[in-house]
């Protein structure tokens, strides 16, 4: 079994998804290098300076920028300086490592074979240090050329990692998360699924008969359903963690109750367990939420598609006459019949959201405090009545989508038994009338055959118009429901808009009492100043006078 799994065109075993914009340069840098030789190491030391991000630094220091550009220097990498040693071999396999980036760095390296590792007799009688230091010049500044050329050839990234690597916890930033990698591999197969609809629906337009059209609506049909199928693995394997985490979750919820049910336990443990199943229990909470989110997201794309091309339809049926349109009627009659069922799945699905937002909001305003203010209060009614608002709406499209739903079934019946009435039944000429008549009472099996269809296609439409005229008291219902919930979240607001305007002008008047209290406070402060100063001056000249 794993042996056929591995042979697998499509099996991810063995392999490692490497990121596709891992070397692209986000930023233009300035990159200095320094090369220097050393005698003692007999190695070549290479320095590298990023000089715009040391600039950037230095003036974010003087300048004190703001705390984003310091985020987006911070991701962008934190080192400005790399320094190492590198022997002539090593230059050279460093070398071949770039050549298979860019050939065109191949011709660009200086000649290293007088720097090689030197033996004893190379030791012994080497040249002056003089020569030696004016060779080792020449070099160091072809040296620091070619790896300024090689950032432009390989790229910053490719360059940095391969003269000064990281250590191994850091090639991660590599490779792709398998998961994420497959997600973002079925979010390319549905956007191209949806794109070879969409390019079939435009096709419509070129189209110049009938029968060419026909055959471009099976291609569309095929279309859809692999759509459909590719869609639904895809919104499948978003779904998948959040079921597990539902399950996980509930299951503990579970076998805490059953211990806290069936053993006797002290009041720490029970507060313990206590504690544990209301986190269980938010998060299956959490992931209901989420399943609800992704099931909204897949019907909308369905209904999307759907709607699209049944107004496609649509519009192809007015270039054709009525007797020729007939061929693609049963066609209109299911596009009609998915979109209003994909339809109602989705206003389904944010029925739920809803109530959940409701349920929010509900528990918001049993846990505020009683010394909340007013304006929090108001705002929480009214965003209660907001929700309860969107639940009458989706409530009514519910119905509304399920009225489409008798309709499309209304209208095929209807077409069926005109289609019964229209055909024409021959019957053998007679030369006696006699014979005629014999032949009017005996009526042939296959004229029973069709009045039997008859009676159970109309038994069929009068059990659909009687469910279409329930849906359309109860839409009727709804409708008024929410016109009352619309009139009360009116007053709720003009209430609420009084409360602040009373607020707010009684906050005026206090503001009024405290700014006319704190300039009788300035102005007494004045005059006692001025007092004070009066005073002051009275002593003074007293003191002159008596001396």
């Amino acid at each position: 079994m794993m042996s056929a799994d591995v042979e697998r065109m499509d099996s991810l075993d063995g392999w490692v998804a490497i990121k596709s914009d891992i070397f692209e340069n986000r930023e233009t840098h300035n990159f200095r290098f320094l090369v220097q030789w050393s005698e003692e190491e007999s190695k070549f030391a290479v320095i590298c300076h990023n000089r715009t991000l040391q600039q950037r630094r230095k003036r974010r220091m003087n300048m004190k920028e703001e705390e984003e550009e310091e985020e987006k220097d911070s991701s962008a990498g934190t080192e400005s300086s790399w320094a190492a040693m590198f022997s002539a071999s090593e230059l050279k396999h460093i070398h071949q490592q770039l050549t298979g980036s860019g050939d065109s760095l191949s011709g660009f390296l200086p000649e290293l074979t007088a720097f090689t590792q030197p033996g004893l007799w190379d030791t012994l009688l080497r040249r002056s240090w003089q020569e030696q230091e004016r060779d080792v010049e020449a070099v160091c500044v072809q040296l620091e050329r070619y790896f300024s050329i090689a950032v432009d050839v390989c790229g910053v990234k490719i360059l940095l990692d391969t003269l000064f690597p990281h250590e191994e916890e850091e090639e991660d930033k590599y490779c792709e998360n398998l998961q994420e990698f497959k997600r973002k591999a079925m979010e390319e197969q549905v956007r191209r699924a949806k794109d070879t609809v969409d390019t079939i629906v435009q096709s419509h337009r070129a189209t110049a008969g009938l029968v060419q059209l026909m055959k471009i609506y099976e291609e569309e049909e095929e279309a859809y359903s692999e759509l459909v199928t590719i869609a639904t693995q895809y919104y499948q394997h978003q779904l998948q963690p959040f079921r597990d985490m539902r399950e996980l979750s509930t299951l503990h919820t579970m076998e805490i109750q059953k211990i806290l049910q069936l053993q006797e336990l002290g009041p720490k443990r029970v507060c313990e367990l206590e504690r544990e199943a209301e986190e269980w229990s938010r998060g299956a909470n959490e992931a209901v939420c989420s399943i609800q989110d992704i099931t909204v997201c897949y019907f909308t794309e369905t209904t999307t598609t759907l709607s699209g091309m049944l107004k496609q339809m649509e519009a192809d049926r007015k270039r054709f006459g009525h007797a020729s349109w007939a061929v693609a009627t049963p066609r209109l009659e299911k596009l009609k019949f998915l979109l209003a069922k994909e339809t109602l799945q989705l206003m389904r699905a944010r029925e739920m959201c809803v109530n959940r937002q409701k349920h929010e909001i509900k528990e918001k305003m049993s846990s505020v405090c009683d010394g909340a203010s007013v304006c929090d209060v108001d705002v929480l009614e009214l965003q209660y009545y907001e929700a309860q608002l969107e639940l009458y709406t989706c409530k009514l499209e519910i119905l509304k989508n399920e009225e489409q739903l008798l309709l499309a079934q209304i209208n095929t019946l209807q077409r069926q038994i005109k289609e019964l009435k229209e055909e024409v039944v021959y019957y053998d000429a007679c030369e006696d009338p006699l014979e005629l008549q014999c032949m009017q009472t005996d009526v042939s099996p296959t004229h029973r055959g069709d009045n039997s269809a008859y009676s159970h296609l109309h038994q069929q439409l009068l059990q659909l118009e009687r469910k279409r005229a329930m849906i359309s008291s109860r839409r009727a219902t709804m409708r008024n429901r929410k016109e009352r919930c619309v009139e009360a979240h009116e007053l709720q607001q003009r209430a609420a808009q009084q409360r602040v305007t009373q607020y707010q002008q009684h906050h005026a008047v206090h503001q009024k009492r405290e700014k006319r209290r704190e300039e009788e406070e300035k102005r007494k402060e004045w005059v006692q100043m001025e007092r004070e100063r009066t005073l002051s001056r009275l002593r003074s000249f007293r003191e002159c006078v008596c001396v």
